[in-house]
């Protein structure tokens, strides 16, 4: 990230005068020039700390983050995205003002290599609708947690998809959800740096989708049968895509076992398939 860590000095920037909010990047150690950048910027803004470590992946990456986290409320952050801070605060008071323990915002998709920029979904405001809506685009950096929520869940150690299943373990939790039509985050794609573009990692799917199938058989509310119907599908449609042979037998494995699998989640392939092909026929 040497070179590439200019969001991040921004919304420093705009954070550093708020006492009230407590800042802390990880470092997944990469190389050396992108930890003096980092330490250059901590020096500079009197509320942020830096952790560095060979992490692996971005779960372990964040659970070190909040081992040492104090706040009442967390959000997390890419490095190579750009995070709305004033949005992130008004959406913050709309969770106070309704006693919300999970926010849920919006966000914009933009393409570096095209240069378009995707339009932000806004919400229905039916609790059915937003939970499909949120898990066929289930981006954790735009979500706002309490602290409540957050305790003893953990990331799981993958490269991918681990965010959706925190997603959807802090949603069994959550006492009270929040969808606001903020736009709190513009996420990057495109570039050849993202995990989503490293095959291993895309390995990772397979564990993710067993993880999320699991907790999908354990759940017994409406909404979340469906959302994690459909984040499982996501998974499993990803993985059989770019899955090395192994990783496809093992999901198509796992979605045969009818002691795992609910028939709810055939529902969620079927979104997730209709998604697709309205995307492609809208690019």
């Amino acid at each position: 990230m040497a070179g590439r860590l200019q969001f991040v000095r921004n919304w420093l920037e705009e954070v550093s005068s708020n006492s009230g909010i407590e800042v802390i990047l990880v470092h997944d150690l990469t190389d050396n020039q992108t930890g003096e950048e980092l330490r250059e910027m901590c020096s500079s803004f009197g509320n942020t700390q830096l952790i560095e470590g060979k992490y692996g992946n971005p779960g372990s990456a964040r659970n070190a983050g909040l081992e040492i986290s104090l706040g009442r409320w967390v959000v997390f952050w890419d490095s190579d995205d750009e995070p709305n801070v004033p949005n992130f605060l008004a959406t913050l008071d709309l969770m106070q003002q309704s006693q919300s323990d999970l926010g849920i915002a919006t966000y914009a998709a933009y393409d570096e290599i095209s240069n378009i920029r995707a339009k932000p979904n806004r919400w229905s405001h039916e609790l059915e609708i937003d939970f499909q809506t949120l898990a066929l685009n289930p981006g954790i950096w735009r979500i706002v947690f309490s602290r409540e929520v957050l305790e003893e869940i953990l990331f799981c150690p993958l490269r991918m998809a681990e965010d959706q299943i925190f997603i959807c373990e802090a949603l069994v939790k959550a006492r009270n959800v929040k969808f606001v039509d903020n736009l709190n985050y513009t996420y990057f794609t495109g570039s050849s740096h993202h995990l989503t573009r490293n095959f291993d990692a895309l390995q990772d799917l397979l564990p993710a989708f067993k993880k999320t199938i699991e907790l999908l058989h354990k759940n017994d509310k409406s909404n979340l049968i469906q959302f994690m119907s459909i984040v499982a599908a996501r998974q499993l449609v990803s993985g059989l895509r770019y899955g090395n042979r192994k990783t496809r037998v093992a999901l198509l494995c796992l979605m045969i076992d009818t002691s795992l699998i609910r028939r709810e989640f055939f529902k969620g392939v079927k979104i997730v398939v209709q998604n697709s092909l309205k995307g492609a026929a809208d690019a």
